[in-house]
């Protein structure tokens, strides 16, 4: 009986001690689980945090920038040009950032323009918007008042404004959106706000379901969810609220916590069943899993901040990681002295590779490109993606010596063959470098300047590179300015056409070639070499060349037995209502397209495509001849001849200011000319300044020849008075009339 009693004594005690023992451990696993999942919860919550602010404040630094800009402040304060604003504002803010809505305030606070999706609406559909817009147009006009006025910087003395903007997140209509209101300022001064308040843009990015994918794909959260009522999470459940700038809760963000304690404590629970055999062993696995969630969340924390900072396609920097890294290189060489330079460089023909092999054969050649280019770089140096096919490099301890042979280097090793999936491909790239003199210059001016170099690397040859002068700045302001020279003088009919005379040696004056002249009021007459380009580039191409037809048209009324020569533009002929819009031109002026020639070069037909072979053949039947100009000087394949309704080659300059001067020339010259007549095509010579060239041209059998021997280009009427006096004369009896 004692012996019972003892054994009870102690058996109960022991079995409630280990049963309290067990129940403590349980106890202490479980919370310690819990506790273990809430922390990594809370630190999950606040990078997501982190990253959905960045990523707002990206959007909104994106829609800032585009409003700091000369022309923007013209067309929208100056006087409001709302065609200007539904390019400018509406297709950049709704096509190129991807803002679903975009409104144009004035000095009052008044919508004068409002886009949905890049399209142009009702301006009124900014009510929708004021409430939560409001407060935030106030921040920006208070931030406006704190600036002061801006004065004109085009001494230089002024730097760039800086961006005046604040951003919220709002709900609109039952939708989630990233509001950003941004003030409108000039970047180089030359426009100036027209009073105390400058227009602000209001622009609103759609938080939907597109949004939501690609910030849960860059932070591996699964099951991520938009809430836009008031929601209490639950079970693993994380979330992140998400306020407006009054501090009100708009909406917030759940997603399943990537925290498994209570998974492994749930797998491990039968192991606390034999407490006393296998403790030890408990006590081990809980330690090595623990330890393991442990170095799970270090890594998921590390993968986040890697993918914040670096390029998911090559694993190279990216654009914010390389612009802390230049901060620093110049900071350092505040202190140190020693030299910066920054190199842009841009991948040559990826788009052709893209177009040819599809695009993921473009991403594995951005990868090899990547992996080639950062084996030229030493281990000091920022190596980092920027954009698709744009790179950027910080080389510290740089010279102008040490830049060109980085640069060289980079060239050559681009100009390689790479071998990809498909075959064999060759690129190359080009490169613009910005040797930093001023430390204390912002980096985004500095890759400003590298990037302004690449430029004139690619426009000089590409392959190539070049460094950043001044003077580079210099022409991209004046061409900036004279884009909008240009529009406004298009909208004054400020162009006036010159025609150079065309001869026959034995027909005298038989045609003129139309040429468009610019007269700048303050810079005098511009070369149309430099300001058609211009307006292919800004979208004016298809203007200016409907009034050179225009005014041609109606001056060739006075020539009835002239044939007009009119150059057209390759971009004109890409547009599909190009013909339709000739036509109607001709209808309306009453002229014959049978006295017009319309002279294209052979860029035109290197695509070979079926739209501009056919848009030729439909001008032919209309009744217009086809010239082809500066014949000899590109391909000049035969091919284009025999396939293309071409009824005239036209040699070019180059070949003729070579006449007794190189033999090769005149050979070139008589079987261009023999290639006609095979053909049966007419031939004339461009650029005859001297009696010798017309002999030797007459030699060769060219009997058409335009140029300073015969006439410079003069006005309609001067052509009138040349038809006068040279109706019953031969060219060089005409030339000798002119030279009297």
């Amino acid at each position: 009986m004692t012996r019972t009693v003892l054994k009870a004594d102690f058996f109960w005690p022991l079995a409630l001690l280990c049963v309290f023992t067990l129940g403590l451990l349980a106890a202490g696993g479980l919370a310690l689980v819990e506790e273990f999942d809430r922390a990594a919860t809370q630190r999950e919550e606040s990078v997501v945090e982190n990253g959905l602010l960045e990523r707002i404040h990206d959007s909104a630094w994106h829609a800032a920038q585009e409003v700091v800009w000369d022309s923007a402040l013209k067309h929208l304060d100056d006087h409001f040009d709302a065609a200007w604003a539904s390019q400018n504002i509406g297709v950049i803010f709704g096509k190129s950032l991807g803002f679903e809505k975009c409104f144009v305030l004035d000095a009052e606070n008044r919508p004068l323009f409002a886009a949905d999706a890049g399209l142009e609406v009702d301006a009124h559909n900014y009510e929708a918007f004021r409430r939560e817009a409001e407060s935030l147009v106030s921040l920006v006009r208070g931030l406006e008042i704190e600036r002061g006025p801006i004065h004109n910087a085009q001494s230089g003395a002024n730097p760039l404004p800086k961006p005046v903007l604040a951003n919220s997140v709002a709900n609109v209509s039952g939708r989630l959106y990233v509001l950003t209101a941004a003030l409108v300022q000039p970047d180089f001064g030359s426009v100036l706000p027209r009073g105390p308040r400058a227009p602000i843009v209001v622009s609103a990015l759609r938080i939907d379901q597109g949004f939501l994918s690609a910030f849960a794909e860059r932070f591996l959260l699964p099951g991520l969810v938009l809430h836009l009522e008031p929601y209490r999470p639950h079970g693993d459940e994380a979330e992140v609220v998400l306020h407006n700038d009054r501090g009100e809760r708009v909406a917030s963000l759940t997603w399943v916590a990537q925290g498994s304690g209570k998974m492994i404590m749930r797998r491990l629970g039968w192991a606390f069943i034999p407490v006393l055999l296998c403790l030890a062993a408990g006590v081990l696995i809980l330690y090595r899993r623990s330890r393991r969630m442990a170095l799970g969340l270090i890594t998921s924390e590390a993968r986040a901040a890697h993918l914040a900072y670096h390029d998911a396609l090559t694993g190279l920097p990216n654009r914010v990681l390389f612009f802390d890294r230049l901060g620093l290189s110049l900071s350092q060489m505040q202190r140190s002295g020693e030299v910066v330079a920054v190199h842009c460089i841009d991948i040559d023909r990826l788009k052709d590779v893209n177009d040819t092999f599809g695009h993921h054969v473009g991403d594995e050649l951005i990868r090899e490109a990547a992996r080639r280019m950062a084996g030229q770089c030493r281990s000091s140096d920022t190596f980092a993606r920027l954009s698709g096919d744009e790179f950027a490099i910080v080389q510290t301890r740089a010279s102008a010596g040490a830049g060109a042979a980085l640069a060289a280097r980079l060239t050559e090793a681009m100009a390689q063959p790479f071998e990809l999936t498909p075959g064999r491909v060759f690129v190359g790239c080009s490169v613009g470098i910005s040797i930093v003199a001023d430390p204390h210059i912002d980096p985004p001016e500095a890759l400003r300047q590298a990037d302004v170099a690449l430029y004139r690397a690619k426009q000089t040859a590409k392959g190539q590179f070049c460094f950043f002068e001044q003077e580079m700045d210099a022409q991209i302001k004046i061409r900036r300015g004279l884009e909008s020279d240009l529009r406004e003088a298009l909208a004054n009919n400020d162009f006036t056409l010159a025609y150079q005379p065309q001869f026959h040696n034995d027909e005298g004056m038989t045609g003129v070639e139309a040429l468009v002249r610019w007269c700048h009021p303050t810079r005098g007459n511009i070369s149309p070499a430099f300001f058609v380009p211009i307006a292919e580039e800004c979208g004016l191409i298809m203007e200016l060349g409907m009034f050179i037809l225009r005014r041609a048209f109606e001056d060739s009324k006075r020539w009835s037995r002239l044939k007009v020569a009119i150059n057209v533009s390759a971009k004109q002929l890409r547009m599909r209502d190009f013909v339709a819009r000739v036509v109607e031109l001709t209808q309306e002026i009453g002229v014959d397209p049978h006295q017009f020639e319309l002279e294209i070069t052979e860029g035109i037909l290197l695509g070979d495509d079926l739209e501009t072979h056919e848009m030729l053949e439909e001008l032919r039947r209309l009744g217009f001849s086809l010239a082809l100009d500066d014949f000899g000087t590109g391909y000049s394949s035969l091919s284009y001849l025999q396939r293309y309704p071409i009824d005239k080659i036209k040699i070019d300059r180059s070949f003729i200011a070579n006449l007794g001067v190189e033999a090769e020339s005149e050979a070139v010259i008589a079987a261009i000319v023999k290639l006609a007549q095979a053909l049966n095509l007419s031939v004339i010579a461009e650029g005859v300044e001297t009696i010798d060239q017309h002999e030797r041209l007459s030699m060769a059998g060219c009997r058409d020849m335009q140029g300073y021997l015969f006439s410079k280009p003069i006005d309609a009427v001067a052509v009138d008075a040349l038809i006068s006096r040279t109706s019953d004369a031969a060219p060089q009896a005409a030339n000798e009339s002119m030279t009297a």
